[in-house]
């Protein structure tokens, strides 16, 4: 077997009565583990002893008469009204982890929240010793991950090292029993004489633990799904009774189990279908859940197959509903103003799971001084009043900036001062107004729609280019190339070696970034000089129904602006035009992790008009606007001096808005390419979702640039079908 074969879903069972019917059967059992692990000790003459006792007393591996057993065994235990006395421990630990998230420099909802809670509540649960937390939890993870198929030699040493030490702060629990609910390693030890025999009773505990790790997974992907959406959908988890309404649905959305898979134990029919000894089955169980959650609104919602069905389904469920009811409000009333850092979010999926560990975030969205001459903005109000007082506040001053800086280091900056004249969001003046009165004469919302011939005509090519790709990526094989064969000829980028040029051009979008060290500009300088030299002056017979902006520069024939000047201003343009990319990837992304039942509206033109400024204020890709202080003023009791710089935080900013969000800035710099992207957006994603209404992402395949000024997905993986998939709405 290839890893890739879990990429293909085509043959995974997603019907929900079917996989309901599946697990539930007694003769749909577990794929056999046992027999392989003492296999890989035969040939190989390493001793898994420790995973091999784990799988012995794990629930999910036992042989169908000692899970039963164990199933009853621990009943008592994790039953709704035995859960329901670990209240007051929930609630007490999501405090004190709460109060650790706030503490932290760099907060992070996965290693200093959801994590760190799951191993404070399972430490006492269960009965670990919990001196050092962090390495509690990393073995529980680790462990957690024992069912997943086709693991490395090295992951099964790890898997077995982590029981061990699993074993060993269990054993060494000395201490008498803590007030409160009995923990399970003491319950335990009271039920021992009804344990099957050949069961250990430290082992089985450990094996438990693991089987309900689902928590620390499922807060964290909700956690995820939540900041991802909509201003509402957070201010809407701070009530209880939300959260409980929601379940259904947010366990149905945000489950991290992606596959389970049954073997048939003897010949078997099923819902009409006939399995025979031996045929594995793999379940798709966010197929599964979409199908369950896609019904007609004033319609009751089934419950979601998030924690499996029948003789295997997962013992921690009370224990998650509970744990999620409590979590989700406590922490959106704490931080109501959370943002998530989306392009710095990290997910490990395997074939059986999908999660995230690492969830940056910025709790408070507070205005606050990050350095004596850098304010950042995270208010909109505060925003606005910036963005709109011109006599108050201005762009960085570039170009004085780098003129002392040349004179000062004695460099040759030339280049580097060349481009910073000739960049919009960098100019002020008589000279700003008339570059944007060219400008407008070519994207003008009167003028844009000359293009859209050339428009559909390159989305339909870069649709072609998408079903013709072997893997198909929205990024690589779709919105980039559709950015670069719309902006060229718009912006009269006209070059004589193309390749090399599409190879260069994106390093220009490190000019967003203000006040570079000289190492960096001086890089940079060299490949403005390269890309400079590769750019034409356009023949004028190129656009004979619409005019280029280099074109309508020329044709100005305006003092201010020579030739070197024009090719300038029309690089910077077309390195600040990736927005168009990246806003189109991350609108794409966005998209295709709402529910199945929206997605019958993407397709449609009209739905996309009506809801493109809010896909625009959750999905833009610029992190900041800069402005620097021309006259000292304050801002939220912050005083600000002449020369100081205040950076606007788009992504705390544009929480709250839909229309009137800043993510084009505002006033005398607002975006000139901002038609344009609206423009594309119309035309690009009904296209993209008419043409392939099955559209989905592979899990958590998709990668971010690394990226200072500018949230950018590097990949975005995708499935074009049914031949592809089976339904999967993530």
């Amino acid at each position: 077997m290839k890893h890739k074969i879990w990429a293909d879903r085509s043959q995974f069972d997603s019907d929900p009565e079917q996989v309901r019917k599946i697990l539930c059967c007694p003769h749909m059992g577990i794929v056999p583990m046992q027999e392989y692990i003492e296999e890989i000790e035969r040939v190989s003459g390493e001793d898994f002893g420790a995973l091999r006792l784990f799988m012995q007393n794990a629930l999910i591996t036992q042989g169908r008469s000692d899970h039963l057993a164990a199933r009853r065994l621990i009943a008592e235990f994790f039953a709704e009204r035995a859960i329901s006395n670990w209240k007051p421990t929930f609630e007490a630990a999501i405090a004190e982890v709460l109060d650790g998230l706030e503490a932290s420099e760099a907060p992070d909802l996965m290693t200093d929240f959801a994590s760190p809670l799951f191993a404070k509540i399972i430490s006492r649960m269960v009965g670990f010793s919990d001196d050092d937390i962090a390495k509690l939890f990393r073995a529980i993870d680790v462990v957690q991950r024992f069912t997943e198929p086709m693991l490395s030699f090295r992951e099964l040493r790890n898997l077995n090292s982590s029981i061990q030490y699993l074993d060993s702060v269990l054993s060494e629990k000395k201490r008498a029993q803590s007030e409160g609910p009995e923990d399970l390693f003491a319950y335990l030890h009271r039920k021992s004489g009804a344990m099957p025999n050949g069961m250990d009773l430290g082992f089985f505990a450990i094996a438990i633990t693991a089987s309900v790790n689902t928590p620390v997974q499922t807060v964290g992907y909700i956690l995820y799904g939540l900041l991802m959406d909509q201003a509402d959908a957070w201010k809407n988890a701070a009530e209880p009774a939300w959260i409980e309404s929601n379940m259904e649905r947010l366990l149905g959305l945000w489950s991290p189990t992606l596959m389970l898979m049954r073997v048939a134990e003897k010949d078997v029919e099923l819902g009409g279908c006939k399995y025979a000894e031996g045929d594995i089955r793999v379940l798709d169980m966010p197929a599964a859940n979409a199908k369950l959650m896609a019904v007609p609104e004033g319609q009751a919602r089934q419950a979601t197959l998030s924690f499996g069905a029948g003789a295997h389904k997962c013992p921690g469920e009370v224990m998650s509903r509970l744990l999620l009811s409590l979590v989700l409000p406590a922490i959106a009333r704490r931080f109501p103003k959370m943002v998530l850092h989306k392009d710095k979010a990290r997910f490990r999926a395997s074939a059986m799971v999908q999660m995230p560990v690492s969830l940056p975030c910025e709790l408070h969205g507070r205005t606050e001084r990050v350095n004596a001459r850098l304010v950042d903005v995270k208010d909109l109000s505060s925003a606005r009043q910036i963005v709109m007082d011109n006599d108050t506040f201005m762009p960085p001053a570039m170009e004085q900036h780098l003129r002392a800086l040349a004179e000062n280091s004695g460099r040759d900056l030339s280049t580097a001062i060349l481009i910073a004249r000739n960049a919009m969001f960098f100019m002020s003046g008589r000279r700003h107004t008339r570059a944007r009165e060219i400008v407008a004469g070519c994207l003008g919302g009167n003028r844009l729609p000359a293009w859209q011939p050339m428009v559909d005509q390159q989305v339909a090519a870069a649709l072609n280019g998408l079903e013709a790709a072997h893997q198909p990526d929205l990024i690589r094989d779709f919105a980039s190339p559709l950015f670069r064969s719309t902006a060229q000829p718009i912006l009269g980028a006209d070059v004589a070696d193309a390749a090399s040029f599409d190879t260069l051009a994106p390093i220009l979008q490190d000019v967003l970034e203000p006040w570079l060290p000289i190492r960096e500009l001086t890089r940079l300088q060299g490949i403005f000089d390269e890309l400079l030299g590769l750019m034409r002056v356009p023949d004028r017979g190129q656009n004979q129904k619409s005019t280029s902006v280099f074109t309508a520069f020329m044709d100005a024939e305006d003092e201010d602006f020579s030739v070197d000047d024009i090719k300038a201003l029309v690089l910077v343009l077309y390195g600040a035009s990736f927005n168009l990319s990246h806003t189109l990837g991350n609108v794409l992304h966005w998209l295709l992790i709402q529910p199945a039942d929206v997605r019958a509206h993407y397709s449609d033109p009209a739905w996309i008009a009506r809801h493109y400024e809010q896909l625009i204020s959750l999905c833009a890709s610029p992190k900041y606007i800069y402005r620097m202080v021309r006259s000292p003023t304050e801002i939220e009791g912050i005083p600000l001096s002449v020369g100081e710089t205040t950076r606007l935080c788009l992504s705390s900013i544009n929480r709250e808005v839909k229309a009137g969000h800043l993510a084009f800035g505002h006033g005398l710099h607002h975006c000139v390419g901002s038609g344009l992207t609206r423009m594309l957006l119309r035309s690009a994603v009904p296209a993209l979702f008419t043409r392939y209404p099955d559209l989905s992402l592979r899990p958590q395949a998709h990668k971010y640039f690394d990226m200072s000024q500018t949230v950018a997905m590097a990949e975005l993986p995708c499935l074009l079908n049914d031949a592809q998939t089976s339904g999967n709405p993530r």
